[in-house]
C-alpha cells in the first residue's frame, strides 16, 4: 500500500510539474480585426519578437506556448493594426489576458498571473495622476489668483503618487513588480540638501550619484529586458561622469562591480560597456575600453569568453594601447624625398601634429590643400608644426604627391619599413592624426584637419587656467 501511495504522489508530481513547463499565455480581445498577434519583449533600449509569437486564432483567443521557459522581464502584444500594450513575465508564465481596445489598460483583467494585475492598478493609478497633474497645471497658468492653493494640490497629489509607491514596494518586496517600479524612483535627496541655495549645489550633486543606484536590484536579471539598466547605466556615465577617460573608468567598474549580484546582469554590464567604449566617437575613449578588457577579460573573469574572443580582444588592445591620449607618442623616424632623415624626437615645437596619409586615398588628396592652407598662417602664429607621413612603400607615388601638393613642412616616408610605425599608429585607415605636446605627449587624436585650430585654442586656454 505504502508504494502505490509514494508511486500515485510521484505520478502526480511529475503530471504537474510537466503541466508547469514552459510557458502559455492566452490573449483575448474582442471584435479584434486582426488575425495575427505577436509577442515580444524588452531587452536594453531595443524590442525583438519571440520566435514563436505568430499564432493564429483559436476561438476567441491567440494562445503563445512554448516548452521552454521565458526569461522574465516587460514583455509586449503588438498586432498589425497598431495594438500595443505590455505585460510582464514572472515566474507565473500560464495565463489569461483579457482586455478591449477602448482601453487597453483600463479594460485589463489578468488571471494566473496576481504580478500583472499590480502593475496594471499601478498603471492606471499614474494614468490617472498625471491626468490630473496636466489639469492643474493648465488652471495655474489660465489663473495666477489660485496659483496657492493650486500648487498645494500637486504637493498633496505628488505626496499621494509617494505613498502609493511605497506601499506597493514594501507590501510585495521581493517580487519582480516591486523591483521594477522601485528601479524607475530616483533618489530622494535629504531635507538639508534639498534646503541648501541653488548656488550650493555640489554636495547634492555627489549625494545623488553616490546614491544613484541604491533602488535598483542587480540581483533580478529580469531589469535586463526593461528599458531601465540601459538607461540607468548610460544616464551615470555620460551626465553625472566628467568625461575623462580615468573617471569614466572609475565609474564603469563601479556599474560592472555592483552587476556581480547576478551573472547575467554581469555580463550585460561587461559586454555592453566594453562595446560603448570601443565605438565611442568621443576621443579619448577607447581608453576606457583597454582598461575594461584588460581587467574583465584577459583577467579570466569575464566567464562566457571563450579562447578565441580573449586573444581577438587581446589583439584589439594591442593595437589600441600604444596611442592612448596621455601616452608618449611611439618612435617614428624616416626619410624625406632628398634622402635626410627626419626623426620626430629631434623635433622642438610646442605642438606637433603627425599626418598619416596615403598617395591613392581620395580623402587624402582633398585634406592635404587644407592643411596647407592652415600653415603658413593659423599654425605658425600658435607654434604648431607638421610632420606628414607616407604609409605605402611606393617611393615614385610618394614623392609625386609630395610635388603636387608642394608640401612645405617635414614630410618622411620609410620605404624600407625599419620604423614600426604602421603598427604602433594602428594605421588601418588614412588620413590619420595626432597632435602632440612639446614632450611628445599624445594630446588628441581623431580630429579632423579643420578642428585642429580649434583644439589648440581651446587646449592653450585650458592649462593656462
Amino acid at each position: 500500500m505504502k508504494k502505490i501511495v509514494v508511486y500515485i504522489l510521484f505520478t502526480l508530481f511529475c503530471v504537474c510539474s510537466y503541466a508547469e513547463k514552459g510557458y502559455e499565455i492566452k490573449l483575448k480581445i474582442p471584435n479584434l480585426k486582426d488575425k495575427t498577434c505577436y509577442l515580444g519583449y524588452n531587452y536594453a533600449d531595443k524590442k525583438y519578437l519571440q520566435d514563436t509569437a505568430i499564432i493564429a486564432m483559436q476561438g476567441d483567443y491567440f494562445i503563445f506556448n512554448g516548452e521552454e521557459t521565458l526569461e522574465g522581464g516587460i514583455f509586449f502584444f503588438y498586432t498589425p493594426g497598431n495594438v500595443y500594450f505590455e505585460i510582464l513575465v514572472t515566474d507565473d508564465q500560464h495565463f489569461t489576458v483579457e482586455t478591449d481596445t477602448v482601453d487597453l489598460i483600463g479594460k485589463m483583467n489578468v488571471t494566473g498571473s496576481e504580478e500583472n494585475m499590480i502593475f496594471r492598478d499601478f498603471q492606471l493609478f499614474m494614468r490617472d495622476s498625471q491626468t490630473l497633474a496636466r489639469e492643474l497645471n493648465e488652471q495655474a497658468k489660465s489663473s495666477s489668483d489660485n496659483a496657492s492653493v493650486i500648487n498645494d494640490r500637486l504637493k498633496e497629489l505628488d505626496q499621494k503618487v509617494k505613498m502609493y509607491r511605497e506601499n506597493l514596494i514594501r507590501q510585495h518586496e521581493g517580487t519582480f513588480v516591486s523591483n521594477l517600479i522601485k528601479a524607475t524612483i530616483d533618489v530622494e535627496l535629504p531635507e538639508h540638501l534639498r534646503q541648501q541655495s541653488d548656488e550650493n549645489t555640489e554636495e547634492r550633486y555627489h549625494f545623488f550619484k553616490r546614491h544613484y543606484f541604491d533602488n535598483i536590484n542587480f540581483s533580478d536579471a529580469r531589469l535586463l529586458r526593461t528599458p531601465i539598466l540601459h538607461n540607468k547605466f548610460n544616464y551615470y556615465l555620460d551626465k553625472l561622469t566628467v568625461s575623462h577617460p580615468d573617471s569614466i573608468t572609475e565609474s564603469a567598474v563601479r556599474i560592472i562591480e555592483k552587476s556581480k549580484k547576478n551573472k547575467e546582469v554581469f555580463r550585460y554590464a561587461v559586454v555592453s560597456l566594453t562595446n560603448k567604449y570601443e565605438t565611442s566617437n568621443i576621443m579619448g575613449m577607447d581608453g576606457v575600453f583597454v582598461n575594461l578588457a584588460e581587467k574583465y577579460y584577459v583577467s579570466g573573469e569575464a566567464f562566457w569568453a571563450d579562447d578565441e574572443l580573449v586573444d581577438k580582444i587581446s589583439k584589439r588592445i594591442k593595437e589600441i594601447k600604444p596611442t592612448l591620449i596621455g601616452k608618449k607618442a611611439p618612435a617614428l623616424f624616416g626619410t624625406d624625398t632628398l634622402g635626410n632623415v627626419v626623426n620626430l624626437e629631434k623635433i622642438n615645437a610646442k605642438y606637433i601634429v603627425l599626418y598619416f596619409y596615403d598617395p591613392d586615398c581620395g580623402h587624402c588628396r582633398k585634406k592635404t590643400p587644407v592643411l596647407k592652407e592652415l600653415y603658413p598662417s593659423d599654425f605658425k602664429s600658435r607654434e604648431i608644426e607638421i610632420i606628414s607621413v607616407c604609409t605605402v612603400t611606393d617611393q615614385s607615388k610618394w614623392k609625386k604627391f609630395v610635388r603636387e601638393h608642394k608640401i612645405p613642412w617635414k614630410d618622411m616616408a620609410d620605404p624600407n619599413l625599419r620604423c614600426n610605425f604602421r603598427a604602433e599608429y594602428n594605421i588601418n585607415t588614412t588620413p590619420k592624426l595626432f597632435i602632440l605636446d612639446r614632450d611628445k605627449k599624445i594630446i588628441a587624436k581623431q580630429l579632423d584637419v579643420e578642428q585642429i585650430v580649434d583644439f589648440i585654442d581651446k587646449y592653450n586656454n585650458l592649462h593656462q587656467m
